[in-house]
């Protein structure tokens, strides 16, 4: 007789979430570094990197957010970046898994009146 194991699998999202209409990537490091999650926007021209900037800097590079679980926090973490995905960035978890505050940066980063006061 065989003994059959159950193995629980957390869902990973693949390909792109769609959050507020804007196409995005959630990865977890785990906690290995300050910026645990990176959230990358996949629609990198609205971000100014464009097929033309790619071609002629060879910055091949994504628009991210890096953050902490408190990035509103006086001694949280929230910094925008760019750079290129990877397993580096830890594993793909889905948006929804996101602390509240960081689902709630994303958002402001994403609503078409950011930046605007």
């Amino acid at each position: 007789m065989q003994d059959h194991k159950t193995e629980t699998k957390t869902e990973r999202p693949t390909g792109n979430e769609i959050i507020d209409g804007q196409p995005i990537r959630v990865y977890d490091n785990g906690g290995e570094t300050i910026d645990r999650y990176t959230v990358v926007f996949m629609r990198r021209a609205d971000w100014g990197f464009t097929r033309d900037y790619i071609r002629r800097t060879g910055r091949d590079f994504y628009p991210m957010l890096g953050m902490n679980a408190a990035p509103f926090d006086p001694q949280g973490f929230g910094q925008h970046c760019d750079g290129m995905m990877g397993r580096h960035l830890g594993k793909r978890i889905p948006f929804a898994s996101l602390p509240a505050d960081c689902q709630k940066l994303v958002k402001q980063d994403l609503a078409p009146e950011a930046g605007t006061v």
